[in-house]
């Protein structure tokens, strides 16, 4: 029992991904096994302008705790114009929703 109490404590103590938060819609590949791929993604910016990012390449996947909250963190990156842009999805099963974490400027 004293195993569970301090698999829980760690749950509650990872520290949340920095930078500006969009929300996003996400389209996504499920493989045979249910291991979501996203590979594109559509979001509104700050003057109501909406933006599509294809072809994502995913660099890394994890799952997280946030206050206690599942999410499945997913390192990205894509080409946006001439740049390799790197930033962060966040994925809520509990609401399902998708959040994008920008690096703040």
């Amino acid at each position: 029992m004293g195993f569970a109490v301090g698999m829980e404590k760690e749950k509650l103590q990872e520290k949340a991904v920095r930078g500006r938060y969009v929300k996003v819609a996400v389209g996504c590949w499920f493989t045979s096994t249910g291991k979501a791929i996203p590979k594109m993604l559509k979001y509104e910016d700050e003057e109501g302008m909406r933006h599509l990012m294809n072809n994502i390449q995913v660099l890394k996947t994890e799952q997280k705790y946030y206050a206690g909250i599942l999410s499945h963190k997913y390192v990205c990156q894509a080409v946006v114009g001439t740049r390799i842009e790197e930033f962060v999805l966040l994925y809520y099963p509990g609401e399902n929703t998708w959040n994008m974490v920008l690096a703040e400027e």
